[in-house]
């Protein structure tokens, strides 16, 4: 969307209501993300919906991250048929912002946890065929790599739950609309914009559906008492 196209909005509509979510999987900045069969979360659970489930997960898989979405992630994975899928995250299970319940679903299907395990380069010639990581700890709630902890762990599939890019190029286009990172800052879902009302991933910086429908609820609200409609 161009500054023109919001320029456009602004004079036809009293009210604007910005719910565009975050986008593509964000990159690790490691060697070796470019190989074939190293995919993002989100794409990939994207290309199972659209595709029929007509995807070849190999014999082992290796999700990095632990939210929510790495956890769908692992869990399809294994419903899939690939006998092993190893969750690895680069902070203590106690850390994962996962919801308890969700690694439990995933355990239950056989995926594995991997923690306190960073990655370090992606392997394989053209095509993905191993992970190398290294050892890490928590010290003042920071990570530390452990010096000379280096492995290789193997696999056919390398999927990336390590959060979304947002779409914070729009915001560039709103005048005095304050922001912090890629969300939006918002006073009962109104911005500083007053014209502007916000919900959802560029409110929250990334959270659930049921979240988003929430904001998108409340956030009508708001724009009706905006515009004074009772």
């Amino acid at each position: 969307m161009s500054k023109d196209d919001v320029d456009k909005l602004e004079k036809s509509y009293d009210a604007i209501f910005i719910g565009v979510g975050n986008g593509a999987t964000s990159s690790l900045g490691i060697p070796g993300e470019d190989k074939a069969n190293v995919h993002g979360a989100v794409e990939i659970i994207e290309h199972l919906r659209r595709d029929h489930y007509n995807v070849d997960f190999g014999k082992k898989v290796i999700v990095l991250g632990g939210g929510n979405t790495a956890m769908d992630a692992a869990s399809e994975s294994a419903r899939m048929g690939c006998p092993d899928v190893t969750l690895a995250y680069r902070r203590s299970k106690e850390e994962m912002g996962a919801y308890h319940f969700e690694y439990a679903l995933a355990k239950d299907v056989g995926v594995k946890g991997l923690f306190n395990a960073a990655p370090l380069e992606i392997i394989g010639n053209g095509k993905v065929t191993g992970v190398k990581f290294i050892r890490t700890k928590t010290e003042n709630g920071k990570i530390v790599n452990i010096p000379g902890s280096e492995f290789v762990l193997e696999c056919d599939m390398l999927i990336m739950a390590t959060g979304q890019k947002g779409h914070d190029y729009l915001f560039d286009h709103i005048t005095n609309l304050e922001t912090s990172g890629t969300k939006v800052v918002a006073t009962n879902y109104q911005t500083s914009n007053p014209k502007y009302f916000v919900g959802g991933d560029c409110l929250n910086g990334g959270a659930e559906v049921v979240n988003a429908a929430y904001d998108g609820k409340h956030a009508g609200k708001a724009i009706l008492s905006f515009l004074d409609i009772r």
